[in-house]
């Protein structure tokens, strides 16, 4: 998990899986209901999509997809309001 989500999130327990015998993190992150912001969600938006910060709206994501998810915890208004 990239540096900003770790960061970002909350590790509450540590897994170990049968099949691979490595232990895996499990992470949550706590919503705050105090955040007055309200973000525009497009009206073609689909649920999982990104919804970019205005100050990066020119910014195409593609190229950042093949790199994790670092970008999102950047450009994703939903998670960076978290």
């Amino acid at each position: 998990m990239s540096l900003k989500a770790r960061y970002t999130l909350r590790k509450i327990d540590v897994v170990i899986m049968k099949e691979n015998k490595e232990a895996l993190g499990i992470y949550t992150f706590d919503l705050s209901f105090s955040n007055q912001e309200v973000s525009i969600v497009p009206e073609e938006h689909s649920v999982g999509d990104l919804i970019k910060m205005p100050e990066f709206e020119t910014i195409n994501i593609e190229s950042f997809k093949n790199q994790g998810v670092d970008y999102m915890f950047t450009l994703d208004s939903d998670l960076v309001s978290l």
